[in-house]
């Protein structure tokens, strides 16, 4: 019999939310470090890659280098493979890090280059064309789904936090010999009850929402509608999200002014004072 028992799903869930808040303060810090060279511009443009830039740089520091992460040090919890006896090799714990920060990234990406691909395809029928487009679209919408599927089970059964951990077989033990804390996991059997209804309800949206895909590339080729520069976020450069006007009367996306005014006090645009208290999201606004 093992010294080492494997560790509740409460630690686990406390060590990722542990992590979470540290590569969060580093991917803040990081957006700081570029904002002196490279501008807001180009923070909003890359904002998904900085944040898994921020996420590679903790776990290079910690899991790659064969140390705890500060959460699994808070909660007293250690990573080890599938027969709980050593902890996970390079190449599985590489695996598991690039799965986990890049994986949903790189499905979508494998579908959009299977779709584009299908189109140009002249040796696929138009029926056949319809209905592998169908079909990679409705797996597309899915795939943000997937971790909290993966959740549902973790909540059940407390264990592999993430789909990432799951597929390469890390799990956690206790750091500390025949210690096995007792606590109630019925409220994580009824939160996985919960959760796997809500995604359900998600899943069922997602289907029914997918758009039936037509494809007739030869009758009516597509051409890019030209988008008015009055409909563009003067920060981000892109069509403005949930519109907001500045006291000052100019209009951008709500979340690139916030982002703006956490680091100055005027408008981008006429360099009057600004704060976040003079902007004002409109609503039903084209």
């Amino acid at each position: 019999m093992s010294a080492f028992n494997s560790s509740g799903p409460a630690e686990i869930l406390r060590a990722e939310q542990k992590d979470e808040e540290l590569y969060e303060r580093i991917n803040q810090q990081l957006c700081g470090f570029l904002l002196k060279f490279k501008g807001h511009v180009f923070i909003n443009k890359n904002k998904q890659n900085i944040f898994c830039t921020s996420q590679l740089l903790y776990y290079a520091l910690t899991t790659l280098s064969k140390l705890q992460t500060l959460g699994e040090e808070y909660t007293k919890i250690v990573q080890v493979g599938k027969t709980g006896k050593h902890v996970p090799g390079l190449m599985q714990s590489t695996g598991m890090i690039l799965a986990h920060i890049f994986g949903d990234r790189l499905i979508i990406l494998a579908l959009d280059r299977l779709v584009d691909n299908v189109r140009h395809n002249k040796s696929i029928t138009r029926q056949a064309k319809d209905q592998i487009i169908q079909v990679a679209t409705t797996v597309k919408s899915l795939v943000p789904l997937l971790q909290s599927l993966n959740r549902v089970l973790f909540y059940w059964n407390g264990s592999f936090y993430t789909w990432a951990k799951r597929f390469f077989l890390i799990k956690y033990i206790y750091a500390v010999p025949w210690y096995h804390p007792k606590r109630p996991l019925h409220v994580f059997k009824i939160l996985s009850v919960l959760t796997a209804i809500h995604l359900s309800v998600l899943m069922i949206m997602a289907l029914f929402k997918t758009p039936k895909v037509q494809i007739n590339e030869e009758e009516h080729p597509s051409q890019p509608i030209p988008l008015d520069s009055s409909c563009k976020c003067s920060l981000c450069l892109e069509p403005r999200k949930n519109t907001s006007l500045s006291f000052c009367g100019h209009l951008f996306c709500w979340y690139c002014i916030h982002e703006w005014l956490q680091t100055n006090d005027f408008c981008p645009i006429c360099r009057k004072a600004l704060n976040p208290r003079m902007v004002v999201p409109l609503q039903n606004f084209n």
